[in-house]
């Protein structure tokens, strides 16, 4: 696997940099072929805890992205628990992949998502008297068409609470979330 190495406030050393493949390298050995994989880990000083150390694994598959974060005030616990939480989550990925081929040779098809409503409720920093919004972090990325349960599938992956996706159903964007009871939800907005 080529795995892209970067650090923030924080010096990648030959030692750390070693340390961090040694343990990437144990995922050379699954099924799944990465694209691209990067590692990234920075040091956050934090009020109350003081530095802490922040090891996040990406892997672009084939139609898919996997995401793993970890933090702790030792960054090689940090990164040894990234590489476990990614091992893990290329597992479920694959198993996943299995039980959806026997399922769909079954002929049991896909099952479509539940439509539902939210309620949106935004946290939004402040940025000072003016009222003015603190975007922190801006993100880009392309969308792959997609049916809603795949959509799940990345969204439990990535580990987030959301997903926006292009539907192939409805050739639209659309978000499917995790619900307070477990359930997933999706959002299809139409112009109005």
């Amino acid at each position: 696997m080529d795995l892209q190495i970067k650090t923030h406030n924080l010096k990648l050393t030959d030692n750390l940099r070693a340390y961090i493949e040694e343990k990437a390298a144990r995922l050379d050995r699954l099924n799944e072929r990465p694209v691209d994989a990067k590692f990234e880990l920075r040091s956050v000083r934090e009020r109350s805890a003081g530095d802490v150390y922040i090891a996040q694994f990406t892997i672009v598959t084939p139609g898919n992205v996997l995401r793993a974060e970890e933090r702790n005030f030792d960054q090689h616990r940090a990164i040894d628990a990234a590489v476990d939480k990614m091992m893990n989550q290329i597992r479920r990925f694959h198993d996943r992949k299995i039980r959806r081929s026997r399922r769909d040779t079954a002929g049991l098809g896909v099952v479509a998502a539940d439509q539902a409503e939210i309620e949106v409720e935004a946290e939004l920093a402040l940025d000072g008297d003016d009222g003015a919004f603190n975007i922190v972090r801006v993100k880009r990325f392309s969308l792959k068409p997609m049916t809603a349960e795949e959509a799940v599938e990345q969204l439990e992956l990535l580990g987030h609470n959301f997903f926006v996706f292009a539907s192939s159903d409805t050739g639209g964007t659309s978000v499917v979330y995790r619900r307070n009871d477990g359930a997933y939800g999706l959002i299809e907005p139409e112009l109005g």
